[in-house]
């Protein structure tokens, strides 16, 4: 993984699933990588709940390999975003975002 952090004027939208852009100011640091656990829920990008990730991989089609790799980036035991994947509502860039925390996925993942 390779994190950076932009001042908002100066970011570029970056579409890629292996890059998530984060606002800086709802994190709480240290951030934590670590694999998912039954149990794990989060608020998915564009959905108004949270959901069970369980469930998220149900809907994504992912097999037991794919279940079993899913790394997770959390702030304060919350899931920021599902390595690879989504990011959770809550910590999605907004208008009064000032700095733009850019986490980004290399091969150590597998990706």
């Amino acid at each position: 993984m390779k994190f950076s952090c932009v001042p908002a004027k100066d970011f570029k939208i970056n579409t890629s699933s292996l890059v998530a852009a984060l606002d800086y100011d709802k994190l709480t640091f240290p951030l934590e990588l670590r694999k998912w656990k039954e149990g794990d829920s989060f608020q998915p990008l564009g959905l108004k709940g949270k959901k069970k990730l369980s469930d998220f991989f149900i809907d994504q089609k992912k097999n037991l390999f794919e279940k079993e790799n899913t790394w997770l980036l959390c702030s304060n035991d919350q899931i920021v975003w599902v390595v690879g994947s989504r990011i959770d509502e809550r910590f999605k860039l907004v208008e009064k975002t000032q700095k733009v925390y850019l986490a980004e996925l290399n091969d150590v993942f597998g990706k």
